[in-house]
């Protein structure tokens, strides 16, 4: 439920509901965002009076802790089931689809819980498979960006079984070419690109696939400038679901630790997503998932090369990747201060 509330009766914790907008109709706020003493002055100060907040819910912390606890407790048997689907898919046996309709129905009963899951994704960065690990958090973002667009659930579900099946192909290919820490050969590279073309004719060839899902598997790589893999398709001619995946794709690949790169953080890899260097993503997809999911890292404490740790208290809507930062009572605008950096989530 949503109420309307004066500005002076909020309280610390309280989760924005929509928009606070300035009388341009700038961002000031995004929803989602949780507020915090240095959010809600700044609104005071732009003369922002009343404000749509959810009504708090009946939750003691415990049972808050409990919905979180049972989520991490998830996200691991999942990563299980992920591994048990691939590894026997690797040894020459055929996709188990009646497990895969039970994981991806497992994930979507989640759907309502993104700051849990976005918490459970920030804390597992470190998880060891990586293959397995990566396919689960690509299916969980996807659903997330699914639900952000408004899609309606059997979209949502489809945009889930893809990001679970994305990389299927890669069963097929040599792990010690996956795995390889140094730079790739053409060859082994033309290689791996072939995973895309492996996965399609896997789950083709299951035939309980519907089309949008393999043609997200075949095309999640293809980009809006027509530079991607397998076709060299572009702009429309990819389908809506291949770039979902393709965001998804990215941007867990940034910010986990892989045997061959190291992670960034979110605010860095929102600054890349910004660049020339991602605009082959879609603007649409790729701005609707950083628009929705830059409010849920208020509250992260952060390294900062000053070597000190704060807590970031404020994400400007138009400057996603500089926030601003707390250390005590003493706050700091990156925006303004070139000289600090965001080093790592901690």
């Amino acid at each position: 439920m949503i109420k309307e509330i004066a500005i002076t009766d909020c309280m610390e914790g309280d989760i924005i509901a929509e928009d606070v907008v300035n009388c341009y109709g700038g961002i000031l706020v995004a929803r989602e965002t949780v507020l915090n003493q240095y959010i809600l002055g700044k609104l005071q100060r732009r003369g922002i009076y009343r404000i749509r907040v959810y009504e708090k819910r009946n939750y003691t912390k415990e049972k808050k802790a409990d919905t979180y606890i049972q989520l991490k407790k998830s996200y691991k048997e999942d990563i299980i089931e992920v591994k048990k689907i691939l590894c026997n898919l690797a040894v020459g046996k055929g996709l188990d689809i009646e497990k895969i309709a039970d994981l991806s129905d497992r994930i979507c009963g989640k759907i309502n819980n993104a700051g849990d899951i976005l918490m459970v994704l920030r804390e597992e960065k470190g998880f060891d498979e990586y293959t397995y690990s990566h396919s689960l958090n690509v299916a969980l973002y996807s659903m997330l960006i699914g639900k952000w667009l408004g899609l309606n659930y059997q979209e949502i579900k489809e945009a889930v079984v893809a990001g679970l099946l994305h990389d299927i192909g890669k069963t097929k290919i040599p792990t010690n070419i996956l795995n390889k820490k140094e730079i790739l050969t053409s060859e082994e590279f033309e290689l791996i690109k072939k995973h895309t073309l492996y996965g399609y004719k896997i789950i083709t060839k299951a035939g309980n696939f519907s089309e949008n899902i393999c043609e997200a598997v075949l095309s999640h790589h293809e980009r809006m400038d027509g530079s991607g893999y397998p076709n060299g398709i572009w702009g429309d001619q990819i389908s809506l679901l291949a770039k979902i995946v393709a965001v998804s794709d990215v941007y867990d690949a940034m910010t986990t630790d892989r045997v061959y790169k190291k992670k960034i953080t979110p605010f860095k890899a929102f600054q890349i997503f910004q660049t020339l260097e991602v605009k082959n993503l879609d603007p649409l997809v790729m701005k609707t998932f950083l628009m929705n999911i830059s409010p849920y890292y208020v509250g992260t404490n952060v390294l900062l090369n000053t070597g000190e740790i704060a807590k970031v208290a404020y994400i400007p809507p138009q400057c996603i990747t500089e926030p601003v930062v707390c250390i005590g009572k003493n706050y700091i605008d990156c925006s303004s201060r070139k000289d600090i950096e965001i080093l790592n989530m901690v």
